[in-house]
């Protein structure tokens, strides 16, 4: 009921009771006033008083806490809307003190969205997108419980293939307990250990479609093979490469749906252009990183690029759209990871395209680049403080025998990065770790050699020189 009426019931009521002879006015007695004042005019000055005395002690309604740091934060800018249903809910969210520690900042006039981190425990990114419902309404942000370690967790590999018509997975097929005879327990430990575990899948997954002609080689592999995936604690994986498309547009739509089915995240392809650039987000930790991927692997192109209204992999030959990509990305996330195939096969020396595109990326806002498709490891660069990890190779690819290993990215709590590459070989269709033994003092050297102003420790820590 509104004020107006809730006022004219009363005095209605006032009028009835008064009428009926029930009312005596506040202020009147048996007998007559003393000062022979009438009794209107004492009634008027009682009421008047007594009124004041309520306004007086009527309890004026309480301010939330929320409420009272809405009005503090009033005018601040920032991409956050800072009012008292968000304040709450970061009270409620947020890490212990967070609402004495925004006070304090609001009030020192030095907040800012770069410290909501070290106030809240989350990033403003990360915030907003938590609290407004837009990390569970799309379909690429995906939020995951941290492992209660100081740090994200990330690992990288190079190639992996499952093709049914390629010799590891023919080997694989031989073993008694299947991908874990054919990759190191050190190796698959690691993977599974990781927050996130990124993997390059060389290959499609169908159990239809015919070669894509003129092509030397073709890598197909079947759907159920997709559970190698769960095994390894697979994460995310890259189809921007040469051999997704390998059997044609109906084998590589049965990739996309066998990777969606299995909960396999992917990047770099998709049923048109829109899917294909589109970036993976992850929020973890109170940190929002974004995953995208581009391909320049192939020197007589084959593999098409998806379109608007086609599929394919997103390309780079042109930079251009990749920059607008990575951009894109870096505005919507706090820390971005471009994914490259690129490079000459067998070759452990960079193309110059590598070093010039990658610090484009950098400078579009890319905080990491890993890259693949050489089938050989290349060095490391660091730009503007930002790892270039050129190339990582084969990981479980072939039965040749050559270097590799698996790269362990950490990054900090204060936002650095941190690598460890962890040497190993790729003999006999297996993968096996080989630190601390000689050979991987070997690789470990081969990496020194490969790399611009990066150094590799003996237990794999890379820093920048």
């Amino acid at each position: 009921m509104s004020r107006y009426r809730i006022i004219s019931a009363l005095l209605a009521m006032s009028l009835f009771l008064g009428g009926c002879g029930m009312l005596t006015p506040i202020g009147d007695s048996a007998e007559p006033s003393s000062g022979g004042e009438s009794s209107s005019g004492s009634t008027g000055s009682s009421a008047a008083e007594t009124s004041a005395a309520q306004t007086e002690t009527t309890p004026q309604p309480q301010r939330s806490p929320a409420e009272l740091l809405a009005e503090q934060a009033a005018g601040v800018t920032s991409i956050l809307p800072m009012n008292a249903e968000f304040l709450a809910w970061c009270t409620e969210h947020a890490a212990p003190g967070f609402a004495e520690r925004l006070s304090a900042a609001l009030t020192a006039g030095s907040y800012s969205d770069a410290d909501f981190y070290a106030l809240s425990g989350m990033t403003a990114k990360a915030a907003n997108d938590l609290f407004s419902g837009e990390a569970e309404r799309a379909d690429n942000i995906h939020v995951l419980d941290g492992d209660g370690q100081p740090g994200i967790s990330m690992t990288f590999t190079g190639d992996i293939s499952f093709a049914d018509n390629w010799t590891v997975m023919q080997y694989c097929k031989t073993t008694e307990n299947g991908i874990t005879d054919c990759i190191s327990p050190f190796l698959v430990d690691r993977l599974r250990a990781s927050d996130i575990s990124c993997i390059n899948n060389e290959f499609c997954f169908s159990d239809r479609g015919t070669p894509m002609a003129g092509k030397m080689y073709t890598f197909r592999a079947a759907t159920q093979h997709v559970e190698l995936y769960h095994t390894l604690g697979t994460d995310i994986v890259d189809l921007a490469n040469n051999h997704c498309f390998d059997f044609g547009a109906q084998a590589f739509l049965d990739t996309l749906d066998t990777l969606d089915g299995a909960g396999i995240q992917r990047m770099g392809g998709g049923r048109d252009l829109a899917e294909a650039s589109k970036p993976v987000y992850y929020i973890i930790e109170g940190k929002k990183i974004a995953f995208v991927a581009a391909t320049r692997a192939e020197k007589n192109i084959m593999t098409p690029e998806a379109t608007d209204s086609s599929p394919g992999v997103l390309r780079c030959y042109d930079p251009t759209r990749f920059l607008a990509v990575i951009k894109e990305a870096k505005a919507q996330a706090d820390y971005v990871i471009a994914n490259l195939h690129w490079g000459t096969e067998n070759s452990h020396a960079l193309e110059q395209v590598q070093i010039s595109t990658a610090k484009q990326y950098i400078d579009a806002g890319a905080d990491l680049i890993i890259g693949a498709h050489a089938h050989c490891l290349q060095g490391i660069e660091y730009y503007k403080h930002v790892p270039i990890v050129y190339n990582l190779g084969n990981f479980w690819f072939s039965h040749y025998d050559i270097d590799t290993g698996l790269l362990w990215v950490n990054l900090t709590e204060a936002g650095s990065t941190e690598l460890t590459f962890y040497p190993a070989t790729q003999r006999d269709c297996k993968t096996t770790y080989v630190g601390g033994e000689a050979e991987g003092d070997r690789i470990l050297q081969c990496m020194r050699d490969y790399s611009i102003n990066a150094d590799f420790a003996a237990d794999g820590t890379v820093t920048e020189q």
